[in-house]
Order: structure tokens, then sequence, then C-alpha cells
């Protein structure tokens, strides 16, 4: 099990801006997008490919990923938490290059 940090900067992205205030995880990463500064994104950016491509076990990911980003359901047979992260990181990714 990944051990949870508040500090832990993966924890910080999902929880601030995927939380359960949230319109829609679409909208909350537009959001994200059109509002973060140009160098926290290229920081979230990294923090998120290092989580992603960790040794850490996928199911300990996808556990981790659900309990900071207590805004987003992930339906079992759907798509896992660690699938749309990976999304949403490309979609970051996309973003930066487009900026």
């Amino acid at each position: 099990m990944i051990e949870i940090k508040v500090s832990d900067p993966v924890f910080r992205f999902l929880g601030g801006h995927f939380h359960q205030d949230i319109e829609s995880p679409e909208n909350a990463l537009d959001e994200y997008l059109n509002e973060a500064s140009q160098k926290l994104k290229e920081r979230d950016l990294i923090a998120l490919t290092e989580f992603v491509n960790s040794d850490y076990p996928e199911e300990d990911k996808n556990e981790f990923i659900e309990e900071a980003a207590d805004g987003i359901y992930f339906p079992e047979d759907d798509i896992t938490p660690l699938e749309w992260l990976k999304q949403v990181t490309e979609q970051i990714k996309k973003h930066l290059k487009t900026t």
C-alpha cells in the first residue's frame, strides 16, 4: 500500500482539483488547465508521470488515486483510476505542448 502524505504532489493535485465539490471531472480538469500556472502544470506533470511509471503495484496505485480524488467515481467495469490518471496526464502534456 502507498502511504498517503498530504505533502505528496500527486495527492495535492488529485485532492485539490478532483474533490466532492466539483461539477464534473472534465470541468475540474478544464479549470485546472486554464487557470494553473505553466510552472505548476509542468511540476504536476513530472509528479504524475513519475507516479504512473513507479514500481508500486497497480492495485496500490488505484487505491491511492481513489482515496486522493474523492470526487471521482470509478465504476468497476468502465475505467480504472490508474487508466483515468494516465488520460489526465496525457491531457496535461498535450495542453503544455500547445501553450
